[in-house]
């Protein structure tokens, strides 16, 4: 992030301030702020849904205005604070939009996923349906469907937009063991409210109004 500034429509000061930061291939880097200190926004322009008013983002040294975000997006896995599952089965769920995805390699990254144990016990395994929105699901199951869908992409860049946040301490525990996993030699970017989330982060980066106003270790 090279001076970056973002400012919504009819908004009289920006979500983003004079950003600057510089991520290194590999690190695991998360966010804290209260609401409204410009996380959210922050990821949005990672993922290319939002592009700077100012400043710029440089992906490998080339500014992200001339990436071709369609190819850029095969690189990169979000999962989100609410996961959007469909009514189809487990397996459709995870690899919609890949092709011909073994199942010996969905159990592998199920298992990684910490999903591996509740999936086999379902009346149809693999191909289980899951219900409108994932209904038959509780919230850490749907979590780790989510990770397993980020999985087996085997993306690059990894955005975990307030992934426990919604979780009881067993659920978290399990999705943060699943998280460790997925992150391990990737880019990680990480927006947290927990502190619990984001102890094995490189760096935690403070956000208050925008601006970045501390960084270091969990220590």
């Amino acid at each position: 992030f090279e001076n970056v500034n973002y400012t919504y429509i009819n908004s009289k000061s920006p979500a983003i301030n004079n950003f600057s930061l510089e991520i290194k291939p590999g690190e695991s880097i998360a966010f804290v702020g209260e609401s409204g200190s410009g996380k959210s926004t922050l990821m949005n322009l990672v993922i290319g849904f939002r592009r700077p008013t100012e400043g710029r983002i440089l992906l490998d040294d080339l500014d992200m205005q001339e990436h071709d975000l369609r190819k850029y997006r095969k690189f990169l896995a979000v999962v989100p604070q609410n996961t959007i599952l469909f009514s189809g089965s487990v397996r459709e769920n995870i690899v919609y939009g890949l092709e011909k995805v073994p199942d010996s390699r969905l159990w592998e990254i199920l298992e990684i996923a910490n999903a591996a144990e509740f999936v086999s016990k379902m009346p149809q395994g693999l191909d289980t349906t899951l219900g409108e929105h994932g209904s038959r699901l509780s919230g850490g199951q749907r979590q780790r469907i989510a990770i397993a869908r980020a999985l087996i992409r085997n993306p690059k860049i990894i955005v975990l937009d307030e992934a426990t946040s919604a979780l009881d301490v067993m659920s978290e525990s399990l999705i943060q063991e699943a998280i460790q996993r997925l992150s391990k030699g990737r880019t990680t970017l990480i927006v947290a409210h927990r502190l619990s989330t984001i102890r094995n982060a490189n760096r935690i980066i403070v956000m208050k109004n925008g601006n970045l106003v501390g960084s270091g270790s969990h220590e």
